[in-house]
């Protein structure tokens, strides 16, 4: 595209030109970069002289204030933007922090406001490209804070950067999208069923997986990552819980507080004990398919999988006609009964490896002093028997 032909006008540094018959003005400003480099600052398409010589002044402003980052970054996008926010933090990441990054922005965010300059980015463009978008297609409110959450980030890693001086945007409206699903906890009775139906009619891994993440509040990641030999101690009674594993294999968790010991009460050291039988029995003839030795196998003598856990529950609410839950209502009825019985926040904040502000924000209860004392709570709530391989349903 041909360059305009640009006239001078009375005013330093501010050029008129005709555009489609119309007269226009712009601005063409020279300056020195941080490096003390000679550069040219332009910009076009002003409807009157007086609108062209306010921006040129803010111009100058910004440049005198000593924020040349502004300046030479006034056409960046937003997709350039998370380009740079991604490489100056990839070093930091966890590898799922990063690819969940990658993937959010890269599915919900930069298909529709990825090529807008991030100085024109404000709360109608977030609200109606972004936001009201996600909300016709039924994302839920707390899904849309989510990807909010990414998009905010970004902005501040900008502003603390001096790339941006500051964002046009705040929190967005969220009034007309559906309320989240509330994680809930399941009644003794109905955690009762569930194992009972799970151990006479099921597999020894169901019984097991689902006893163990409701006798300690586990998550499904670490669950599936736990090994017999570094992190199974029956002679001190204790989980040792310092990975998780996603469809990307095993790593170390993302906080410190996921690093954790687990004290074994009756119920669990027998159950685990028990299946520890039948896992060497299946590790006699296929222990080649399970070389780290992990504890929880299918019967094919493989590590379970990211779904292993899902599928069964579905087919368990599906048969035995129960409420629908996930892996994760059992985390949650754990905490929740320990909160009941007035464990302190903090004692189930270290058992479960979160935070105790995180106990207080999501399960906004109160909790006996002593970690082995909360895991043994559990077996007065509730009594495991074991599991009855004669009863079981081939899958």
């Amino acid at each position: 595209m041909a360059r305009e032909k640009m006239t001078k006008t009375k005013l330093d540094s501010v050029y008129w030109y005709k555009h489609n018959s119309k007269k226009k003005f712009a601005y063409r400003y020279k300056y020195y970069d941080r490096h003390g480099t000679r550069r040219e600052k332009t910009k076009q398409g002003f409807d009157s002289i007086e609108k062209a010589e306010r921006a040129l002044i803010e111009l100058k402003a910004a440049i005198l204030d000593g924020n040349v980052g502004f300046v030479e970054n006034d056409n960046l996008t937003v997709a350039q933007l998370n380009e740079i926010y991604i490489e100056a933090n990839k070093t930091n990441w966890k590898p799922t922090s990063e690819r969940n990054h990658i993937y959010v922005m890269d599915q919900y965010v930069l298909d529709s406001i990825g090529h807008i300059k991030i100085k024109n980015v404000n709360n109608i463009i977030v609200q109606r490209d972004l936001i009201d978008s996600l909300i016709i297609k039924g994302f839920k409110e707390g899904t849309l804070m989510s990807i909010f959450r990414r998009l905010n980030a970004i902005f501040s890693f900008a502003i603390k950067n001096e790339i941006l001086d500051r964002k046009k945007f705040t929190t967005p409206n969220l009034s007309r999208a559906s309320e989240s699903i509330k994680r809930s906890a399941l009644s003794i009775n109905e955690i009762s069923d569930v194992l009972e139906i799970a151990r006479t009619k099921y597999k020894i891994t169901h019984y097991t997986c689902l006893s163990l993440l409701f006798l300690t509040g586990m998550r499904v990641g670490e669950l599936r990552a736990l090994q017999w030999e570094t992190d199974i101690d029956f002679e001190n009674n204790l989980i040792h819980i310092s990975k998780t594993k996603d469809r990307y294999g095993s790593r170390t968790p993302k906080t410190k507080n996921s690093y954790r010991q687990f004290p074994m009460n009756e119920n669990i050291k027998s159950i685990l004990l028990n299946y520890k039988k039948w896992h060497d029995e299946i590790m006699a003839t296929c222990g080649f398919r399970n070389p780290h030795g992990h504890v929880f196998i299918t019967y094919a003598g493989e590590p379970i999988g990211k779904r292993y856990l899902k599928r069964i529950i579905d087919l368990i609410c599906e048969r035995e006609n129960i409420t629908h839950f996930t892996p994760h209502y059992l985390r949650h009825t754990f905490v929740s009964i320990q909160l009941s019985n007035n464990i302190p926040v903090s004692t189930v904040a270290a058992l479960v490896g979160d935070t105790p502000e995180t106990i207080y924000k999501v399960y906004a209860h109160s909790f006996k002093k002593d970690e082995v004392h909360a895991s043994n709570l559990m077996d007065d709530i509730i009594t495991l028997n074991s599991f009855e391989k004669s009863k079981e349903i081939k899958k």
